[in-house]
Formats: C-alpha cells, sequence, structure tokens
C-alpha cells in the first residue's frame, strides 16, 4: 500500500507501470537511507554526542543483509521493517524521559508507527516480545510500553487478511496484559514492602498465568501461534523450507571471519564488548531506558544469530553497540586523538566497503533468459482469467470464509515458488506457487517423481497447462527441492570422492537411473523425448574411508563399464553390495532407458544456450 500511494499521487491519480516500478525499485534505497537518523539521536539520547556521531558511521559501514535489504530494486518489506521498529524503539525511550506535551506526542508518535510496523510486518511478534520483556525488569516502562501496545493495536485494527493476523493480536493482547500485570504487581509489591528479590519470580509466574489464560480462551490460534514460532527456529524452518535468509548463523555455507567481515564489517568488533556490558546494564543500570535498549539489542542480535534475515534488525544495534565502543575510546586518549578517529573511521569503511559494492553489483532480478521466457508466456498463452485487464481491475476484499471464483478458463504455470513472483508480474499468469511457498510441496512432488502417473495427478491437482523451468531447479535448487519432496538426494545422486593427481581427494557427482526418471529432467534436459541409455553402461564401486582432515568420505574404489545393461545387471546380480550401483558421470547422459512423455511439449526455449541459463516453456496435457 505504501508504494502504491506513492506511485498513485506522483502519477497524479493514474501511475503508469513503469513509474510504480520506479517507485518500488527506489523505496528501499531511500528508507535504508534514513536509518542513520533515528540511529543517530537514539544513541545521542543514550550515551551522547560523540557516540551518535560515531553510530552515524558505524551504520553506514555495515555490508551483508543491511545493504542487500536496502538494495535499488529489492521491493520487499525489510527495510521498513528496520526503520519503522527503530523509530518505535526511539520514541518510546524519549517519551519517557520528557515531561508534558512533548512526552504526550513523542508517545502517540511511537504507538501509531509501532501499528504502521505491525500493518508491514504482521509476524513481527518478536518486537512486543522484547518490548514486554523489558517491562519485566523495569516496570516503570510499562505504561509507556502499555500506551504504545494499544495504539498499535488500534492502527492494526486497518489491516487484514494477514494469515498472521489472528497471532498478532493475541501477541499484543498477551504483552498488554503482562504489562498491566507487572504495573499492579509492582505498586501492590512497594506498598506492603516486600523483598525485592522476590519480585521478577512472583511477576514471572503470573505473566505465566496470563499466557495460560490466553491459551485457554483461545486454544486454536495460540497452539497455532507455537507452530509458527517453531518454524522459524534453527533447525526447522530452514530445513524444511529452504528460504537462504531463514538460515542460522552457523549454518552459512562457508563460516568464518571473512563471513562475518561480509556480514557485518568490522563494527562488530568494537560493538561485542559493549554488548557484553548489556547484560550487566540490564540489571544493574538505575535508568529505565538502558534496560529497555539493552533488552532490545540483545534479543535482536539473539535472532540474527538463529536467523539470517534478522540482521536487519541485529546490524543497527551493533551500529549503536559499534559506535558507543569508539566513542569510549577515543575519550580515554589523549595524544593523537584526531589521528586515531579518522584512521578507525577509515577501518571501518576499509573493511566494509568492498563488501558493499561487491553486494550492491547483485541483480537478483530476472536475466534476459527469463525476460524472453516470461515475455513469450504472456503473448502466446490464453488469458487465464478470460481478460488480459483482468490483471489491473481492483477486486473487492473477500470476506471470512468466502473463495474466489474464478472462471472456467482458468490455469496455472507450473514453476519453482523462487521464480513463481516473476510469473504473476512479468509474464501476468498464475503460478502453481510462489514465495509464499503455498503447493509448493505439491511442485516439489512433480518435479522429483519418477512416475509420470503421479505427475499428471499432480499437474491435475495444480490446474497446471504450462510449465517454465530453467536449469538451476536440477543444480543449484535441485537438493532442497528434493527434501521438499521427502526423497532421499542418495537416491538421485552421489557425491563421491576419487583420488587427484597428487592423491587429494576430488568430488565427482554421480546420476543415478532415478535421475534420469525424475519429471525435472525428463523436461529440461531431454524436452519429454525417449532416453536411450548410453551404450558404455558404468558400475561404480564405494567405500567410507577417512580423508586427509580426519573426516570420513564417500571414496570411489572401482569403476566397471559394460557394453550392454544386461551384462550391467549380470554384473550387480553376481556382486549384489550396497557400495556398487550403477550411475553415470555425465547429468547429459543417460545411464537407462527412459520413455517418451507423450504430454509435455517444448514450446519455447530462450536463446541463451549456456546450461543452466536457458529457460523453457512447456505445455502439459495430463
Amino acid at each position: 500500500l505504501f508504494l502504491a500511494a506513492v506511485a498513485f499521487v506522483l502519477g497524479l491519480g493514474k501511475p503508469s507501470e513503469g513509474l510504480t516500478n520506479q517507485v518500488g525499485a527506489w523505496a528501499p534505497a531511500i528508507l535504508g537511507a534514513l536509518l542513520p537518523i533515528p540511529l543517530f539521536f537514539l544513541a545521542r539520547r543514550l550515551f551522547g554526542e560523540s557516540a551518535a556521531r560515531w553510530t552515524a558511521i558505524a551504520t553506514v559501514s555495515i555490508p551483508g543483509t543491511l545493504v542487500w535489504t536496502t538494495h535499488l530494486g529489492v521491493p520487499d518489506h525489510h527495510a521498513a521493517e528496520s526503520l519503522l521498529s527503530l523509530g518505535t524503539l526511539m520514541l518510546l525511550a524519549s517519551s519517557f524521559e520528557s515531561q508534558g506535551r512533548e512526552r504526550l506526542w513523542r508517545l502517540a508518535a511511537s504507538g501509531v508507527i509501532f501499528g504502521i510496523y505491525l500493518c508491514v510486518r504482521p509476524a513481527g511478534i518478536f518486537v512486543p516480545a522484547a518490548l514486554t520483556f523489558a517491562v519485566l525488569l523495569e516496570p516503570v516502562l510499562a505504561p509507556f510500553v502499555a500506551s504504545a501496545l494499544v495504539i498499535a493495536g488500534l492502527v492494526f485494527l486497518t489491516s487484514s487478511g494477514s494469515p498472521w493476523e489472528s497471532y498478532t493480536r493475541l501477541a499484543l493482547a498477551a504483552c498488554l496484559a503482562v504489562c498491566l500485570l507487572a504495573l499492579g504487581l509492582d505498586k501492590f509489591w512497594r506498598k506492603r514492602a516486600w523483598p525485592k528479590v522476590l519480585y521478577l519470580p512472583a511477576l514471572g509466574t503470573a505473566a505465566g498465568v496470563a499466557i495460560a489464560a490466553m491459551a485457554l480462551l483461545k486454544p486454536s490460534v495460540f497452539d497455532g501461534l507455537l507452530v509458527t514460532i517453531g518454524r522459524y527456529l534453527p533447525g526447522n524452518h530452514a530445513q524444511t523450507n529452504f528460504v537462504a535468509e531463514l538460515i542460522p548463523l552457523w549454518q552459512v555455507p562457508t563460516p568464518g571471519l571473512y563471513t562475518l567481515f561480509s556480514l557485518l564489517g568490522a563494527v562488530w568488533v568494537p560493538a561485542t564488548p559493549v554488548l557484553l556490558l548489556a547484560l550487566y546494564a540490564i540489571f544493574r543500570s538505575r535508568r529505565p531506558v538502558i534496560v529497555l535498549c539493552a533488552v532490545w539489542a540483545l534479543v535482536m542480535v539473539a535472532a540474527g544469530v538463529i536467523q539470517m534475515r534478522m540482521w536487519v534488525y541485529g546490524s543497527p544495534v551493533l551500529a549503536v553497540a559499534g559506535g558507543l565502543g569508539c566513542s569510549w575510546i577515543m575519550a580515554r586518549i589523549l595524544q593523537f586523538r584526531t589521528a586515531l578517529a579518522i584512521a578507525t573511521a577509515v577501518f571501518l569503511l576499509i573493511m566494509s566497503v568492498p563488501h558493499v559494492i561487491q553486494q550492491s553489483n547483485i541483480d537478483g532480478g530476472p536475466r534476459t533468459d527469463w525476460r524472453q521466457a516470461l515475455a513469450w508466456l504472456r503473448k502466446n498463452t490464453p488469458e487465464p482469467l478470460g481478460d488480459p485487464n483482468a490483471w489491473l481491475r481492483l477486486t473487492p476484499a473477500l470476506r471470512p470464509g468466502e473463495d474466489y471464483s474464478y472462471p472456467p478458463s482458468v490455469y496455472s504455470v507450473l514453476t519453482w515458488w523462487d521464480f513463481g513472483d516473476w510469473v504473476n508480474a512479468i509474464g501476468r499468469r498464475i503460478p502453481s506457487t510462489n514465495g509464499t511457498q503455498l503447493n509448493a510441496t505439491t511442485v516439489a512432488e512433480f518435479l522429483t517423481t519418477t512416475s509420470p502417473e503421479v505427475a499428471q495427478r499432480d499437474a491435475s491437482k495444480l490446474s497446471a497447462r504450462y510449465a517454465i523451468l530453467n536449469g538451476e531447479v536440477i543444480v543449484h535448487l535441485w537438493e532442497p527441492i528434493l527434501r521438499m519432496a521427502k526423497q532421499n538426494p542418495r537416491q538421485i545422486q552421489r557425491l563421491v570422492y576419487e583420488k587427484g593427481p597428487k592423491g587429494e581427494p576430488v568430488p565427482v557427482t554421480l546420476y543415478l537411473p532415478d535421475y534420469f526418471r525424475t519429471m525435472a529432467v525428463r523436461m529440461y534436459l531431454f524436452e519429454g523425448h525417449p532416453i536411450q541409455a548410453n551404450p558404455i553402461i558404468s558400475v561404480f564401486r564405494t567405500k567410507i574411508l577417512t580423508g586427509p582432515n580426519g573426516g570420513k568420505l564417500d571414496t570411489l574404489i572401482s569403476e566397471e563399464k559394460f557394453v550392454s545393461a544386461e551384462e550391467a545387471r549380470k554384473y550387480l546380480e553376481a556382486n549384489q553390495d550396497k557400495s556398487i550401483t550403477v550411475a553415470s558421470r555425465n547429468p547429459g547422459v543417460s545411464c537407462v532407458d527412459v520413455p517418451e512423455l507423450t504430454w509435455v511439449k517444448r514450446t519455447f526455449s530462450s536463446t541463451e544456450l549456456t546450461e543452466p541459463r536457458t529457460v523453457k516453456v512447456f505445455e502439459l496435457n495430463p
């Protein structure tokens, strides 16, 4: 709605498609450029002018997730999440330390921005949770956080249709109940003059009772909330849905110092000791806003370690912590302070600028081959809704429980979820799945099944009349697709090692018979035509051996070649061993005969012929 509103105003009520695209491209970069402003004022309020200046420098020197999500041409909600959540924190902290009307308008503004944040990110219940946890430690914050929660809840009423809507409302209600409990219990405790050491356990028990009451009142919503939270924890969501931004920090492909610098620059160096001191500040600081911000900092940095996308929240925290660390060091240097300050600023920038340039040059949009295929799809396939104007027509919102009434002409285009939004926005066709991953499991089952009957059933279930695939589906995305379809990748292809010229282990991929029987391979590589096995059939023998680094490697021991499939079969029968398998070293040369797919017809292939970039469109008649 934000992007649409800006385009609507700039287009004087009739924005063109080109103008709308330009607004979408520029919005994240502009929002990202605004980030140093709330961070500067927050750091100045908490720690002074010097820390604020260093925070601004630190903010612009952080690469990684923060740079990518504020990247020109990435109109996702991450940049708005970061800016709005920081605005909420900054205004909430300043309202607590203000007086009179200024306190009221700052508090009201924090609630409004908080509500807009929830409209942008309905699943962002960790923000009210972090604020409420700070209230548990500093009950004096309760009236301010509770007021912000109420105002945010009222603003959130304008948002509807999100699958997380009920979870967000339940979370807001639970956090508000805990804040009110903290406020009442704190006054009662002080009046009774009971030992302060027992207050926190008592408040924790009361909060637990309040949350349990919510669970009893809304059991289905509460259970759904717990399941949703579980999906985003390490070892669960990242393994089932295979979204790169959701993996934990310790599971990045190349962990180590290089990855740390490419993700966070050098800011984490001065920020780390400050974050450790935040633990001390939570329990020893006599300034409530310090406790509020310390809790926020630890929650958001921990969230970034658990999930890569959360560095849109964690990176700004590191900027403030790093700014405070640099300011603290400079305040204690008596000689050459200016020279050291310049050297420190240059160091922060040098350690990040190469990564920023590299990451900013990444184009995550569709390449020429995809554009060719999507343009063909848009011009040469029937309108699924019967009318091309249907894509621009405003459709009234559905009532709860109401389903959209599709015309008989409707069909979908089968593709992997990574490319579904391109099919929708550029091809103007309905994808079988998209970024929401709805139907992604069925698509994965279609691509990986070795049974044409199962594939036809899946295509009918999806109402798929066309399919659009590129080589990434059977290369970089192949293993996640197999796992989503609950297929064992080792039954499709195996990574083994053979000795190199100097005895070093060299990785080799063996493509097993079922690899050539999968629908993705039969369609993309062989376009549905019958596949004849290579005249020379190879049988490989492997054994688990200890590698040079002490790890266990599936090592290639021998390769026997036969001039016919019959000879290979007899050899396998005579040597029944799990370590022996028929396979091919070449994914384009089958080791098994596969019949024709009579219901698949390739109708388009892009002109970029370098694999795996070629994009192909298939007509399906299941």
